[in-house]
């Protein structure tokens, strides 16, 4: 019986982790004293992944007015999906959906010619062309 492969990377591409932050838990060289200073920190160890945007915001008295990080009360972090992952995200998604209709037509043609070999008593023989000349 013929039978019609098709062999590709299925994981061409390879996903960042779902979690945004790994905190690593070594110890700190120096004891952070101030919001700020774990900000600080947080953005320069914990952002490990190339699928987040990481940023902060002040908060508090005045920070509509741009308070400077190092003077608001409180600092609101963001953990945002960056657009050029998301981009490359639905890109893949596109792509293993062709592969997977790929895979359903060659599906139905082995049962088609499975059937007509049966059905015949004839073997089907598939040569491929190269697109080496």
């Amino acid at each position: 019986m013929s039978n019609i492969k098709i062999e590709l990377n299925k994981s061409f591409f390879k996903s960042s982790p779902r979690n945004p932050l790994d905190i690593p838990t070594k110890k700190l060289d120096k004891p952070l004293e101030t919001g700020y200073e774990v900000y600080e920190w947080l953005k320069r160890n914990c952002f490990l992944t190339s699928r987040y945007a990481f940023r902060g915001r002040p908060r508090g008295k005045g920070w509509w007015d741009s308070m400077p990080l190092t003077k608001a009360e409180r600092i609101a972090l963001y953990i945002d999906e960056k657009p050029s992952y998301i981009i490359k995200l639905r890109q893949e998604h596109l792509r293993q959906k062709e592969l997977q209709e790929i895979q359903d037509y060659l599906d139905e043609l082995n049962k088609a010619m499975q059937y007509y070999e049966s059905n015949h008593n004839q073997k089907i023989n598939v040569k491929s062309r190269s697109n080496n000349k």
